[in-house]
């Protein structure tokens, strides 16, 4: 083990953890993370934008732990018989980092303390260490060469904490060297895809108001003024997509045939209220809004189809580059 003389949530350590395969994100690098995903971690490692997850990482986990830590670094070292110091350091290799909450003078156990967490704390109680944490201190057991772990979930008080002890198995060491050098491999080989701005799309031609007053007879109505720009409108609205604009015209589409419908249904409503059917007006009204109600349905089977076309596209290439394990 090779310790770096550098304090932990310096500038210079956050530095370091972009230079190096850290025990923080090996659980993330073996999937077993509930909040980032591999694929993004090896997003942010190669495009440089993990410096907002390092930031991200030393105010919501560290700066958060540093009190809980603190409480329950005496409770660590009673039960351990050690002082135990914090520490970073890298493998003999200069391959892989670990932060340590602490380590014994003789480096032959370690410390790993985890703010309380029922569900950890039941799985602790069972003498496992949480998979979500596993590899975080699978790593620092093979930088360091420690013995055994001490993994704790504290409050920051005796009432409120429970522990496990964790040592290092053959198989357990042989996956987390085999997923980083994996991890390292398809970080040489990423090619990161910038996708464009979703375009906006087109919407169909605004319609006019729909005036319908009654008594008796039709006393006044634009319908067929309405009808015979509406009819020219839907016309115009193509199903016919080939491109990223027209795919998202399509659903301005939708939205635009939706709100037609909606409009007719109102006004029919509207001249139920003042007196009977009469038929040349609803037949005129129920031709418009099945128009409508058809160029919708097309346009929503379009849309729907070329989603599920593009999401299958998206998973085959991911097959394609990751192993079957990773992908996720």
């Amino acid at each position: 083990m090779k310790i770096l003389n550098m304090a932990q949530g310096s500038a210079e350590w956050l530095a370091a953890r972009r230079e190096y395969d850290t025990a923080s994100e090996a659980s993330i690098m073996m999937a077993c993370s509930k909040n980032v995903k591999r694929n993004e971690l090896l997003h942010m490692k190669t495009t440089g934008t993990d410096r907002e997850f390092s930031e991200w990482f030393q105010r919501n986990i560290l700066d958060k732990g540093h009190i809980v830590e603190s409480l329950g670094r005496p409770i660590a070292e009673e039960i351990t018989g050690e002082e135990l110091f914090p520490v970073t350091a890298t493998d003999d290799d200069g391959w892989l980092l670990a932060s340590f909450d602490g380590i014994s003078m003789m480096e032959d156990i370690c410390w790993e303390c985890k703010q309380w967490n029922e569900e950890k704390a039941a799985e602790v109680r069972e003498g496992r260490v949480p998979e979500c944490d596993k590899w975080q201190v699978a790593q620092q057991l093979r930088v360091s060469g420690a013995e055994k772990c001490l993994y704790m979930v504290t409050d920051g008080t005796k009432e409120g904490t429970v522990y496990t002890w964790v040592s290092l198995s053959e198989e357990d060491n042989r996956l987390l060297a085999a997923g980083w050098k994996q991890f390292d491999a398809d970080r040489a080989s990423y090619q990161h895809v910038e996708y464009a701005p979703k375009p906006e799309g087109k919407t169909p031609d605004a319609l006019p108001a729909l005036r319908i007053e009654l008594s008796g007879m039709v006393s006044a109505s634009n319908l067929q003024e309405f009808k015979e720009i509406a009819m020219k409108a839907i016309g115009r609205v193509s199903t016919d997509l080939k491109t990223d604009e027209d795919f998202s015209s399509a659903e301005n589409g939708v939205k635009w045939c939706k709100d037609v419908e909606s409009r007719l249904s109102a006004a029919k409503e509207h001249a139920l209220s003042q007196t009977q059917t009469i038929d040349e007006l609803f037949k005129a009204i129920d031709s418009i809004s099945a128009e409508a109600r058809q160029k919708r349905l097309d346009l929503e089977k379009l849309v729907k189809s070329r989603k599920e076309a593009i999401r299958g596209e998206m998973l085959q290439k991911a097959k394609g580059i990751l192993p079957t394990s990773w992908v996720s």
